[in-house]
């Protein structure tokens, strides 16, 4: 492989990433307080592979632009999920309430909303909801209820 090539291939990954309607991995993991290189150390193994699975589908998974809006956001949606089977629900509510990079800056939940993805929204709100607090709450029952107000039920 040529230098040429290299620097196609890494100028074609940073336009991906500036192009991303998901902020980088690496500044969520932050504000959810993981440390990917801490997690070798978490015991026992199944949490320390769900610690490993949420770094990975938040700094490794990538898609082309021209895939559809949910799966653009798919890897916080299964990070979350993975947090919600360690039961960390404060750090699994802070995935719902990420900024997207998109025009609004819309929180993720929100642009489900936006996007028309309201069954996927109902299941996040219904995994999240009593597990953090009441106001937290407050949102999710606001969000239950818009979107199924808009699916007619």
């Amino acid at each position: 492989m040529s230098n040429q090539d290299d620097e196609f291939k890494n100028k074609n990954r940073q336009a991906l990433e500036e192009s991303s309607i998901t902020p980088h991995g690496n500044l969520v993991l932050k504000s959810l307080n993981i440390d990917p290189v801490a997690i070798k150390d978490i015991k026992p193994p199944w949490k320390r592979n769900k610690y490993r699975a949420v770094v990975n589908w938040l700094t490794k998974y990538k898609t082309s632009p021209d895939v559809s809006n949910l799966e653009k956001v798919k890897g916080y949606l299964e990070a979350l999920h993975h947090l919600c089977e360690l039961k960390v629900w404060e750090e699994a509510g802070k995935i719902i309430m990420v900024c997207l990079n998109t025009p609004t800056n819309e929180e993720l939940h929100n642009q489900l909303d936006t996007w028309g993805y309201h069954s996927e929204q109902i299941e996040l709100y219904k995994k999240l909801l009593n597990q953090v607090n009441p106001s937290f709450d407050a949102i999710l029952l606001n969000g239950l209820g818009n979107a199924y107000y808009v699916l007619g039920r």
